[in-house]
């Protein structure tokens, strides 16, 4: 690697500051810089220091190394040092994770524990969709996305989002669209309240059940006072059933119905 100078402190208010009280640069600051260079698989940049500072192009911006031509010559602009090396006087910095470390900062003043948050749909994964949500990703594992959710494809499809967990380290957020339809719909899904469900599977041990865009679960206890031996000879996939609501946990998205508790 060559070695690359910066221009004259005399003309570099930055490096003056620097030099002025003997700044030790360390990982994890924040520091100004103008772009000097641009090659092929980096930027180089003059933060005041003995030599250009190098941003490769994966930490411009979302790792996408066509966003290099967003940068000009003589622009200024602020990065995060991600490691400095003394004996060498190397340093490599981003401006994506700079990016992404104040979204998060800024997410986090949001009561997002009470909101209904939209984010738009990027990829699906194993194990669930990836979406962005104001420059920072989510992830909604499959059993919290409803099933026309699980088959639109494509970008820029919104997705409601209730917020499950939030990971500092990565500036990772999990959520769930379930639950985001269950808020929506609370007033409708109450205990007590009779709804009409349509078949959406039936299992050995009950019908699951969609009220408003919602599974709910009819146990086969809760179908008849008699016994049944077989459901998949009562009903089929798509038939209507009325219910009744009998719990709701609003917190794990979960709802229990009965057919046999509805008032005649």
């Amino acid at each position: 690697m060559s070695k690359i100078l910066t221009p004259k402190y005399g003309a570099n208010k930055i490096a003056n500051v620097l030099l002025k009280y003997n700044y030790q640069v360390k990982n994890g600051d924040i520091l100004a810089g103008t772009v000097i260079g641009i090659e092929r698989n980096q930027t180089l940049i003059d933060m005041g220091l003995k030599q250009a500072a190098f941003l490769p192009n994966a930490e411009i911006l979302n790792g996408q190394t066509e966003n290099n031509k967003k940068l000009r010559i003589n622009e200024i602009a602020e990065f995060l040092v991600l490691k400095h090396e003394n004996l060498t006087n190397t340093t490599i910095i981003s401006l994506s994770r700079l990016t992404s470390l104040r979204l998060w900062e800024r997410f986090k003043q949001i009561d997002f524990k009470n909101m209904i948050i939209f984010a738009n749909s990027e990829q699906s994964i194993w194990g669930g969709k990836l979406a962005d949500f104001d420059g920072l990703k989510c992830f909604i594992p499959n059993s919290h996305l409803p099933k026309y959710y699980r088959r639109k494809t494509g970008r820029d499809n919104l997705l409601p989002m209730k917020v499950l967990e939030v990971k500092d380290k990565r500036y990772q957020i999990i959520g769930s669209s379930r639950l985001a339809f269950l808020k929506k719909q609370s007033p409708s899904l109450q205990v007590g309240l009779t709804q009409i469900g349509s078949v959406l599977a039936i299992k050995p041990f009950g019908i699951f059940l969609n009220i408003y865009g919602i599974k709910c679960l009819l146990h086969i206890s809760e179908i008849s006072n008699q016994k049944i031996e077989n459901l998949m000879r009562l009903y089929r996939k798509g038939d209507r059933i009325k219910v009744k609501i009998i719990y709701v946990n609003s917190s794990q998205g979960k709802i229990a119905v009965s057919a046999k508790q509805v008032d005649d």
